[in-house]
């Protein structure tokens, strides 16, 4: 007998959304704010566009639950790359609250990862072999 799972909530990917939300924030300040020593620099304009590809990709994490699982693999390594890149980079032009938001990012990511349930398509297809020994 088959049972439908019903779709849970992604706590991990809203929380990944509104911490890239508020480190998109960050970095414009950052990179805009006059009197921090490091506006207008190569380095912050970079950390600026990977947040706000941060935020993209968190933003198609948390709301098309139901892509195909290799494109959220995919998406999901691609996040965690820009995590610790972004960290890095934040790390390197001492923008602590940044960084700060990129650690809180990484427990989201890891979240996610770990304890999110699965989306629509790996509930909803079970191979011939699961199907009989139910």
């Amino acid at each position: 007998m088959m049972t439908s799972k019903v779709r849970g909530t992604a706590y991990g990917a809203w929380l990944l959304l509104a911490t890239s939300a508020i480190a998109l924030i960050l970095a414009a300040v950052a990179t805009f704010d006059e009197g921090n020593g490091i506006a207008h620099t190569p380095g912050t304009y970079l950390v600026l566009t990977s947040t706000a590809l941060l935020l993209l990709g968190s933003l198609l994490l948390a709301l098309a639950r139901g892509m195909p699982r290799w494109l959220g693999g995919l998406l999901a390594l691609l996040i965690l790359l820009d995590l610790l890149g972004t960290g890095l980079a934040a790390y390197l032009l001492q923008a602590e609250w940044l960084l700060g938001c990129m650690g809180v990012g990484l427990v989201a990511w890891l979240t996610h990862v770990i304890a999110d349930p699965a989306t629509g398509k790996r509930d909803q297809h079970m191979t011939q072999r699961q199907e009989a020994s139910s």
